[in-house]
């Protein structure tokens, strides 16, 4: 039986109900409904590639029979029996790593020497003929075992040149040598992260080819969350010297058929490409002593050394790895920990305080209207990627205000941008008020993930920072003020800054030491 209570109600029209729906939207206010994100500018980091990029700082760490031969580059015929470091503690290694603030760690499971940290079953050249855990040690599973254990991300370098292996020269025969070594380290370990390889090659060495895309397709295919670092990518690449230190104009953006591993041109790996079609970051290495490998004659770099490399690379959109190796007993040496820890507290001392975030900031146009928080420009004290100040399209200038409510000093300047929506701003600058007037105080080129520019200390309540350039509608997802107390700049009035574009070298004068504005 029909349900009578139903039936006697009268049906409602359709007219009636479409003012019903338009009045019920239209007390909606237009804030409430969410503006959709602006669109991502292609290239796009991948997901390895991101965390990569958000973890900053790894160590490496070059260990081996040079370690105990007083070598760099070592033959190839050091008897094994050197190799015997009768407290190496990879757990040791491990801890001073999360210490100092890093969280990754890359060993050299195979340097050019070609001996093994770990039992390879395609050579005798390797632990299990030393005289190390009595040939039953593997250096690698150790330091595997603690990185997890620690929630240390694990990377490994696997030389291509081999100075040890006969097979070395015979191309088809080396090539698949290499490969059944890469396959042992990327399936017995766990989760790998990080692939290391480059083309190092003593002069008069033996010509042979590298059948790389065969290298990376299998490396993608064991670990597919892993990184592949070498001159020219695929994932990372190498920033061109060994200082630790990137082009003061650093892009994400790379043309990867532009560089060959072994034979790319430094400055264009430096300062990377605005019109490059692919995302390959680049990665600062440098050791903390003058050598690779650990020296008994050698010292680390001071704290005061490190933090100047820091602004110089994890500063300037790059990952800083930093090389500690361990010494001959197997363990990191106490001189290297302690320039270390007092490098991690010049960071913290730095950078734990935001001289920006109590301020009040405003900009010159938001994303879908100055009410809408969703792209306000307050995200920008919000340490995210992921929340970002956005303005409204089609706008002329993109400039923040910021009032610190009194006057403050400051040296420093952090901006980061959302770098999974893709690197966009090509110039910037900051101006203080001052005097009753708008002053320069520094300008800088690329931001991407970080930017940290440095200049004389300056004092004021009010300061803009504003975009001059950018490839789309520039977003940025952090904005920092901060003190440091420990640099010393220098402001030659002969000094350059060299911008790098399309592998051209461009020079721009920096003002003197009298001037208002520093270029970096």
């Amino acid at each position: 039986m029909p349900n009578p209570s139903f039936n006697s109600r009268k049906p409602i029209s359709v007219h009636a109900l479409s003012i019903f729906v338009s009045l019920f939207f239209s007390a909606i206010p237009h804030s409430a409904l969410k503006i959709p994100p602006p669109l991502p500018i292609l290239p796009l980091p991948s997901a390895s590639q991101l965390q990569w990029q958000l973890s900053s700082m790894a160590l490496f760490l070059h260990f081996g029979p040079n370690t105990f031969t007083d070598s760099e580059w070592g033959t190839g015929h050091a008897s094994p029996s050197v190799f015997n470091p009768t407290l190496l503690n990879a757990s040791q290694w491990v801890h001073v790593t999360k210490e100092a603030g890093f969280s990754r760690v890359i060993l050299t499971a195979k340097h050019h020497d070609g001996f093994c940290l770990w039992p390879s079953e395609y050579t005798n050249y390797s632990v299990k003929a030393s005289p190390w855990r009595n040939g039953k040690g593997d250096v690698v599973a150790e330091l595997a075992a603690g990185a997890k254990e620690a929630g240390i991300v694990l990377g490994l370098y696997l030389s291509p040149w081999d100075r040890h292996e006969s097979c070395y020269g015979k191309t088809l025969e080396y090539n698949e040598f290499y490969i059944g070594q890469m396959t042992e380290l990327l399936t017995r370990y766990g989760d790998i992260k990080e692939v290391w390889l480059d083309g190092a090659k003593g002069e008069g060495e033996k010509d042979m080819e590298y059948y790389f895309d065969a290298w990376f397709s299998l490396i993608h295919q064991l670990q597919p969350d892993a990184v592949i670092f070498s001159d020219a990518g695929p994932d990372t690449r190498w920033i061109g010297d060994e200082a630790g230190v990137a082009g003061s104009t650093c892009w994400s953006l790379f043309n990867r058929s532009n560089a060959v591993i072994g034979g790319t041109n430094p400055q264009y790996s430096q300062g990377g490409d605005p019109h490059g079609h692919d995302w390959v970051p680049a990665e600062c290495d440098v050791s903390i002593r003058p050598g690779w490998f650990w020296h008994a004659s050698q010292v680390p770099k001071s704290a005061l050394e490190l933090l100047d490399i820091y602004y110089k690379s994890a500063g300037r959109n790059c990952l800083l790895l930093l090389n500690v190796p361990p010494n001959s007993s197997g363990l990191i040496s106490d001189e290297d920990i302690q320039a270390l820890q007092e490098f991690k507290e010049l960071r913290r001392s730095i950078f734990s305080n935001n001289l920006a975030e109590k301020g009040l900031l405003t900009a010159s146009s938001i994303r879908g209207g100055n009410d809408n928080y969703q792209f306000s420009p307050h995200n920008v004290f919000e340490e995210s990627i992921y929340t970002y100040w956005a303005p409204e399209e089609d706008q002329r200038d993109w400039v923040l205000y910021l009032d610190l409510q009194e006057s403050v000093s400051f040296n420093v300047l952090q901006v980061q941008e959302p770098i999974h929506m893709g690197q966009r701003i090509i110039k910037f600058h900051l101006e203080i008020l001052s005097g009753g007037r708008w002053k320069n105080v520094i300008s800088g080129t690329t931001v991407g993930y970080k930017r940290l520019l440095r200049f004389p200390t300056v004092q004021s309540q009010y300061l803009k920072l504003v975009i001059d350039m950018s490839r789309a509608d520039p977003l940025i997802s952090y904005m920092g003020l901060h003190m440091d107390r420990f640099s010393i700049l220098s402001h030659a009035s002969n000094t350059t800054s060299q911008i790098y574009v399309n592998g051209s070298q461009v020079l721009r004068q920096v003002p003197n030491k009298h001037s208002q504005t520093a270029t970096v």
